[in-house]
């Protein structure tokens, strides 16, 4: 259900491929272009913009649907000590309706 409602696109940021984490730092530097602040400043606003586009794209960092005072990750160890059992979670698929469909489907009216 999680999966479904955040559409998470990786499992954790480690899996984020390098030039996705690239443009996206790009991106932040680029949004904060004319402002008068100190490259170190910058770099740590970028930063925290990562962090965030972590949270909002990384299932293990994203804050659980049903409880958003916890992480997916918190939520997995407080599962895993409850029960005693060692879990992990080390891929997902998520189904989109639709997706993948590149036109029309011909008509098979005459």
């Amino acid at each position: 259900m999680h999966i479904a409602a955040a559409a998470p696109q990786w499992l954790r940021p480690e899996d984020v491929p390098a030039f996705v984490i690239a443009k996206e730092k790009e991106i932040a530097i680029a949004q904060m272009q004319g402002q008068n602040k100190p490259a170190a400043v910058l770099e740590k606003i970028a930063e925290g913009k990562m962090k965030k586009f972590y949270e909002e794209n990384c299932l293990l960092q994203q804050k659980f649907i049903k409880d958003t005072e916890k992480t997916v990750e918190q939520l997995l160890k407080e599962t895993i000590g409850s029960l005693g059992e060692n879990m992990a979670i080390r891929r997902f698929s998520r189904f989109v309706l639709g997706e993948g469909i590149l036109g029309e489907a011909p008509s098979c009216a005459v």
